[in-house]
């Protein structure tokens, strides 16, 4: 054996390295139950420092009686009708292009698809009309 080797094992406590598991543990040991989690509190949604999703109060501004910004409709229009718009544009060109679809099946996936591209602009540019006007 080489001269090293025999001064590291010299060094070395094999015997604590290499000792057998001690077979007198016992593994089935109670686990304390974990602690009580108290219920979060109801969330307000008139909180003004709750973290809400801006599209609600867009939405909601655009639909309101009162006047809108012409920037809250442009940010309306990019931000929620336009994945909208791209989305019913790409479905349109593959409605059209397929070529083993019917005649129907064609124009009913032109009409849903156009739907979906003329949403939300109808939806931020439609003029609400009041009760008042309705009535004859």
């Amino acid at each position: 054996m080489d001269p090293k080797l025999k001064d590291l094992i010299a060094q070395t406590n094999l015997g604590d390295l290499l000792q057998p598991a001690n077979p007198q543990q016992d593994y089935q040991q109670p686990v304390a139950p974990p602690a009580p989690t108290t219920p979060e509190p109801a969330r307000s949604t008139t909180d003004p420092l709750q973290v809400h999703f801006g599209d609600v109060s867009v939405v909601g501004a655009l639909r309101s009686d009162s006047p809108v910004s012409g920037r809250l409709r442009l940010f309306a229009l990019f931000f929620l009708g336009g994945p909208t718009i791209i989305t019913g544009l790409v479905l349109l060109d593959v409605v059209l292009r397929n070529d083993n679809a019917t005649l129907f099946g064609k124009a009913v996936g032109a009409v849903f698809c156009l739907g979906m591209i003329a949403f939300w602009p109808l939806i931020i540019y439609a003029k609400r009309r009041k009760a008042s006007d309705l009535a004859p």
